[in-house]
């Protein structure tokens, strides 16, 4: 019989075995992504942790405080955005920022998807093509 162990990557690296609290708190601190692929070894597939029943998705920093149908409110200042230093080294944390701010960053490629962005009310940071106010831009 096979264990309910679950696996993330890490750097195409897989990462584990975890248990399912595990996973759940990797995913509610941002360390795993929606998007990000991972494994339960007695499904023995690969998918993106958003497709798990086991995940729902307010337990992910890209879809909380977020509610489909509610205005976004493109001028608050409220997202700070992780950013590599000038040695490229090291990350800093730039802002705030409002949404249309940043949306004027990614349409001009100052910054891309794959950096993290948090704001207050989140459990972590999260990629911002992950978060549904920049769906589209990238």
């Amino acid at each position: 019989m096979k264990s309910n162990s679950w696996f993330y990557n890490k750097d195409l690296k897989p990462q584990g075995p975890l248990s399912l609290q595990e996973m759940r708190s990797l995913i509610h601190r941002g360390d795993v992504g929606p998007y990000d692929l991972i494994c339960n070894d007695s499904l023995g597939e690969w998918k993106a942790a958003c497709e798990f029943a086991e995940f729902e998705r307010s337990l992910f920093p890209a879809g909380q405080t977020f509610m489909p149908g509610q205005d976004i409110v493109e001028d608050e200042k409220e997202w700070v955005l992780l950013s590599p230093s000038e040695s490229g080294k090291s990350l800093v944390q730039q802002g705030p920022y409002s949404v249309r701010e940043l949306r004027e960053m990614l349409t001009t490629q100052k910054v891309v998807g794959e950096q993290y962005i948090w704001k207050s009310g989140l459990s972590g940071w999260c990629r911002l093509q992950d978060r549904p106010e920049f769906a589209g831009l990238i």
